[in-house]
């Protein structure tokens, strides 16, 4: 769902006006899927909106923000090549199947015995 457009002359309010009409307002901005601008004195003073609208433009922010960390990431030079990744991924893998395969108090069975693998590193 995209926010639709937004028209400054339907899609103004003053701040009174919210106070007064407050439950339609909700209705209207829910409904239009479009934000609604508070005014106080002729300046802007807040924004209302839709909640789910809302938490849509966080996450495109945070998608965003993922997107501009991992261009300078690059533009510095911190990558690694595909096959590299394929290893470390590999390795990551086969290191968490073991722990998986070690007991949860902490041993490991060896030669039918447990070895206590909490000091470990």
């Amino acid at each position: 769902m995209s926010m639709s457009h937004t028209f400054p002359s339907e899609d103004i309010r003053s701040v009174s006006q919210l106070g007064n009409e407050a439950a339609k307002l909700l209705k209207d901005v829910q409904r239009s899927r479009r934000p609604v601008f508070l005014m106080n004195k002729g300046k802007a003073a807040g924004v209302f909106m839709d909640v789910d609208e809302y938490e849509r433009l966080l996450e495109l922010l945070e998608f965003h923000q993922t997107i501009l960390a991992s261009e300078a990431e690059a533009n510095r030079g911190e990558v690694i090549s595909h096959e590299q990744l394929e290893k470390e991924s590999k390795e990551w893998i086969k290191k968490a199947t073991r722990r998986k395969s070690t007991r949860s108090n902490g041993h490991k069975r060896r030669n039918g015995h447990y070895k206590n693998l909490d000091n470990v590193k």
